[in-house]
């Protein structure tokens, strides 16, 4: 996934574009916010359908395999929702080391004790995640 997973702090759901799903075998399912009819906000105040929701399936950089479940929007990223992991049994931490400045961010799965590197891109935190290509 060329840009990675956006850890959102501001976004309620996790979301991805559809064009993300396509080719890669996931099925888009209704969800019970797609039923509901809900619409999700951009930055511009445009009203962006849910469309359903699926699960992806990616690697870490790493090395860990994960599942996660992503609503399916027309935005222009995978966002992942930082209130939702929250809710979900993780903890995400955003931090720099205070001695070298470095960016130590991380999310870890509570359940299992399984940490997830985030790193800091132009003061957007993302997960390198990477989809493997359908075998044809």
């Amino acid at each position: 996934m060329a840009r990675g997973i956006t850890v959102d702090s501001g976004a309620g759901d996790p979301v991805m574009p559809r064009r993300i799903v396509r080719g890669r075998g996931n099925k888009i399912r209704s969800s019970k916010a797609s039923r509901a009819g809900v619409h999700y906000v951009s930055a511009t105040s445009n009203r962006i359908k849910n469309e359903g929701e699926t699960d992806l399936h990616f690697d870490t950089e790493d090395g860990k395999k994960l599942k996660w479940t992503f609503q399916i929007a027309e935005v222009n990223k995978v966002l992942a929702s930082g209130s939702y992991l929250v809710d979900h049994k993780h903890r995400v931490v955003f931090e720099q080391d205070d001695e070298t400045g470095e960016d130590i961010s991380f999310i870890t799965d509570k359940a299992n004790g399984d940490v997830i590197k985030m790193r800091r891109d132009k003061n957007v935190w993302v997960i390198d995640a990477y989809i493997e290509e359908d075998a044809e």
